[in-house]
């Protein structure tokens, strides 16, 4: 068998491996399914779609066969193998700017609209969620609800004031779904740049390292942000939808914060340290990512990377 037969082998195996870990039950085999994304969007990167297609379908199998039922297999074609082909299909797209005025280098295809194709999949699966349970009780925030209430049992069956986790589970269930949204968005986005980091080292990549410092998102999903304020205010089960909506719309603005932070921050003394202990400050207290979100809403019109940017040559100039 040849070796290029044998990386997709390998990677759908490595990858079915990671994503059944989380049947051994401990918290550290659950922290090894988050990476189970990565060899397959390394095989992508590295070799193609078909290649990583290959790796998908194969992972695939294994799952269904490590773990039977329609659930478990759903849960990774749906999580994982479908946003890692969408991203590896449209990563590797390229086109030579050979115009008018252009050098002829390659062009690649855009960072941030592949943040706009994850948060477009995020946010069908809120949608298809919200109406497959349509008509339970309270819908997809009951589910939710009754949930957090299997997750949170022992700590309700210890505490004094029943009372106050019941309060605590409802104001969790009122945004969990953008906030389930969120971190597996997070995730897909950790194993892709963890792969290309890994082939851009060991000379294997086919698409050189973006500059995630200057990355632009469309700005429809500012829109969408708009929307979802609009049906909050109605309140109820549309206003749960309204904010959940609202709130998986702000996801790539979030990442563009992080890319206005590390940008402006460059020329600041300590910024090694002072961008540690943000990142600190952001994973403990989480509130704080909305305000890097806000921070990436208001650079499409404030432009503050390029200010920067522009004051810096100016310095360099001088």
């Amino acid at each position: 068998m040849q070796r290029a037969q044998l990386i997709p082998l390998g990677a759908g195996v490595v990858a079915a491996l990671l994503h059944l870990s989380v049947t051994l039950g401990s918290p550290g085999a659950f922290m090894l399914a988050y990476f189970a994304q990565a060899p397959i969007v390394a095989t992508g990167l590295a070799l193609g779609f078909m290649p990583a297609a290959v790796a998908a379908a194969i992972a695939a199998v294994l799952v269904a066969l490590g773990s039977p039922g329609v659930g478990a297999l759903s849960l990774f074609v749906l999580t994982s193998a479908l946003p890692v082909l969408i991203i590896v299909y449209f990563a590797i797209q390229n086109r030579i700017r050979d115009g008018e005025g252009e050098d002829g280098s390659v062009e690649w295809y855009p960072v941030g609209r592949l943040l706009g194709w994850l948060t477009v999949l995020a946010l069908v699966a809120f949608v298809a969620a919200y109406l497959v349970f349509l008509g339970a009780e309270n819908g997809v925030r009951g589910a939710t609800e009754t949930y957090l209430r299997n997750v949170l049992g022992a700590l309700r069956n210890v505490q004094a004031d029943a009372a106050a986790v019941d309060q605590l589970i409802t104001t969790m269930a009122a945004i969990f779904p953008a906030v389930a949204a969120a971190s597996w968005l997070l995730m897909i986005v950790v194993n892709g740049v963890m792969a290309q980091k890994f082939l851009t080292a060991s000379g294997k990549n086919l698409r050189p390292i973006p500059a995630y410092s200057e990355i632009e998102v469309p700005i429809w999903p500012a829109a969408v942000v708009i929307f979802g304020a609009l049906v909050a205010i109605f309140g109820g089960n549309a206003g749960f939808f309204g904010i959940n909506v609202m709130l998986i719309g702000t996801i790539p603005f979030f990442f563009i914060g992080l890319a206005v932070l590390h940008s402006i921050s460059a020329a600041w003394p300590g910024r090694l340290f002072l961008l540690v202990g943000a990142y600190l400050f952001l994973v403990l207290l989480v509130w704080p990512a909305a305000i890097i979100a806000l921070l990436g809403l208001i650079e499409h019109w404030v432009r503050l990377r390029e200010r920067m940017h522009a004051r810096r040559s100016n310095k360099g100039n001088e």
